[in-house]
């Protein structure tokens, strides 16, 4: 708390009342670590040391883990209650910058937490980025989690109620009728879709240079109006508007993410392996392009390495959530591979039903299992060795990213201690 930084161009202009008000502030800095009812007490007296001949100050504090104090023109001194937990003490020129960078922080913080929670390996990851990335990363890093999030927030509302691929016609075995989705009438897709719509219109506003603050629509529907000015409230697009602006960060894989998880939502199987490698190329690759931009990376060697991870995690991604795919009535497992191995819905509830309870089984139920597994495995190998493939080749060429490049990479290691496990 005895930490106090003052700049010299405004302390040269300060009267000796002022200065006297600046001895009385090292006074209450000393009276915080003593006794913090006095220095409470005292600061409520400063205005009257204060000459009106004197250049005016007012002391704005800021709560939180820091409390700044800043020099302004006012044109009253006006004094608030310093906080008993300030740890830092700093003078500034300027309000707009400190409450600006208390903002930033307070959106970087809300970032990391949501990483943190949900998508633990970026977040180790991060952690090891450079200091002056790390901010960009996250914000990356929490923007992927929301607009991920956004279909498993839909089957709370839908159920299971997406249409397969399949079931526009060929059959296959996973051919439903979807009677769900048919008795409530409609796209239950829409929700989801409006929020993927609300993202993609705030993004495409940034890089058209209109602030978010200042968003005014000129519809006069009074529910686009609100979605609208909804932007500056949400502080994942501060922090990413913040990383686009300060990284110049590309639109183009921007668009690509979210074009790709607004075509995953009616999907519940794709069609082929190369559907499954596409989606990881449109959503985890693009994610990694961003995090090379943001350390300042930028060429084709690098971009084919990130390109390779990220069909190899895309690949790695949909072999750990079978269980929860299944759980919601979708097959990550790709039709053409599902044919080959004769995998239903009925095997994947089999095997998962064999690796959680083992006991109490009669001799069928034992054999079906069994041979769910067998299944089950024999597609579980296919797409092991696809992903093995991609992972093989970035690391034959990974001697190609910059050394700054490669922390971006590092999410690598997590999908090779996946693929060892298995």
């Amino acid at each position: 708390a005895s930490h106090i930084i003052v700049r010299s161009q405004s302390v040269s202009s300060l009267s000796a009342a002022t200065s006297q008000f600046l001895h009385s502030i090292n006074t209450c800095i000393y009276q915080l670590e003593t006794a913090p009812t006095n220095a409470t007490r005292m600061m409520s007296g400063l205005s009257s040391i204060l000459s009106p001949a004197a250049d005016r100050a007012r002391l704005l504090v800021v709560r939180g883990s820091t409390a700044r104090c800043a020099l302004q023109s006012s044109s009253t001194a006006n004094f608030f209650h310093l906080p008993t937990s300030a740890s830092t003490i700093r003078y500034n020129s300027n309000d707009a910058n400190i409450s600006n960078t208390a903002q930033r922080q307070s959106d970087h913080k809300h970032c990391v937490e949501l990483v943190q929670n949900r998508d633990m390996e970026g977040y180790l990851c991060g952690l090891l980025m450079p200091s002056s990335s790390r901010e960009a990363y996250f914000a990356l890093r929490a923007f992927n989690v929301e607009i991920a999030s956004i279909k498993d927030a839909s089957k709370l509302i839908g159920g299971r109620s997406r249409p397969s691929p399949s079931s526009s016609g060929g059959g296959g075995p996973f051919d439903m009728d979807n009677e769900l989705g048919e008795s409530q009438g409609g796209d239950t897709t829409l929700p989801s879709r409006l929020r993927m719509q609300w993202w993609r219109d705030a993004i495409a506003d940034v890089y058209d240079n209109k602030s978010i603050d200042a968003a005014s629509p000129s519809s006069q529907d009074p529910i686009i109006r609100s979605l609208t000015s909804s932007r500056k409230f949400n502080p994942t697009l501060r922090s990413l508007t913040h990383a686009i602006e300060t990284h110049g960060l590309t639109y183009r894989f921007l668009r690509r993410i979210m074009e790709a998880r607004e075509e995953d939502l009616s999907i519940t199987q794709y069609e082929k392996r190369r559907d499954v490698a596409q989606y990881g190329e449109d959503t985890v690759s693009n994610i990694l392009y961003l995090s090379l931009e943001t350390v300042g990376v930028r060429d084709d060697e690098s971009d084919k390495v990130a390109s390779d991870i990220g069909v190899g995690l895309g690949v790695l991604t949909a072999l750990r959530s079978t269980a929860f795919r299944a759980s919601q009535g979708e097959c990550s497992i790709p039709l053409d591979l599902a044919t080959k191995h004769d995998i239903s819905m009925d095997t994947l509830y089999q095997a998962w039903d064999a690796s959680i309870n083992d006991g109490d089984k009669d001799s069928e139920q034992l054999e079906q299992a069994a041979a769910a597994k067998e299944s089950l495995r024999g597609a579980t190998m296919e797409m092991v060795e696809m992903a093995s493939f991609h992972f093989h080749r970035a690391r034959e060429n990974q001697g190609k990213v910059p050394k700054e490049g490669r922390m971006c990479l590092l999410p690598a290691v997590c999908g090779l201690k996946y693929l060892d496990s298995l």
